[in-house]
């Protein structure tokens, strides 16, 4: 009976610490797997030169939570393409497609973006705009934004968005195609993951080592 005990004793404890050093593992494998989640990629999305109108452009739904970024990349290495990019507010936009407005008339929010060319050296992330063309600006844009910012600073406002991307083509009156590449990104639960199944797991372990050594020192000791 003695050795059953021990060996009952000695399995609990290698489940307890495998759980604990389980949940260390895991943990920076979810933050890096689940640090940033894709919600929409299109190579290559297509539009039509009548996107000046809201009601054609292309728009994708985004809602930010609080300290939630949202990330896009958008490319244009189309012959005869030129698109606009701007991120409106649930409600502007809502009202600007209810009166079929051009596009071009409603003014987005703030955002920060770093810019990518040939033969030029790449813009730095703390550049501001509301709007950006491409490839006139640049034939890449990698773009941050969280509701505002405020000089180099993004200021976090949750709520409902939409990115908004219109163009024209350059090419023959017959050819109507704007074409883009889009890559959509938010901050997904890899850090609140990461920081939890740490703490668990730390936790875990250092229950296991108080328990082990109080039972040690009544046995011991406090006989």
């Amino acid at each position: 009976m003695v050795k059953t005990n021990k060996f009952l004793k000695k399995k609990t404890a290698y489940i307890i610490l495998g759980i604990g050093a389980i949940c260390l593992i895991l943990g920076p494998i979810f933050g890096v797997v689940l640090d940033k989640m894709t919600i929409y990629d299109s190579k290559p999305e297509i539009i039509q030169e009548d996107s000046v109108r809201i009601t054609k452009a292309f728009a994708f739904p985004v809602t930010l939570n609080r300290d939630q970024k949202l990330i896009i990349v958008i490319s244009d290495f189309y012959p005869n393409s030129s698109v606009t990019i701007r991120i409106l507010a649930k409600s502007t936009y809502d009202r600007a497609y209810s009166e079929n407005d051009t596009t071009s008339s409603v003014s987005g929010l703030q955002f920060v973006y770093s810019e990518f060319g040939y033969g030029t050296t790449p813009a730095g992330s703390t550049n501001g705009a509301n709007t950006l063309t491409l490839p006139a600006s640049g034939i890449f844009f990698y773009i941050e934004f969280m509701g505002d910012r405020t000089g180099d600073s993004l200021i976090s406002w949750p709520g409902d968005y939409y990115v908004v991307v219109y163009g024209s083509n350059s090419g023959p009156a017959s050819n109507l195609n704007v074409l883009f590449d889009i890559h959509i990104k938010v901050d997904g639960p890899g850090e609140a993951l990461y920081n939890a199944f740490i703490l668990i797991g730390v936790l875990i372990i250092l229950i296991y080592l108080m328990v082990a050594l109080i039972s040690v020192l009544k046995a011991n000791y406090l006989r």
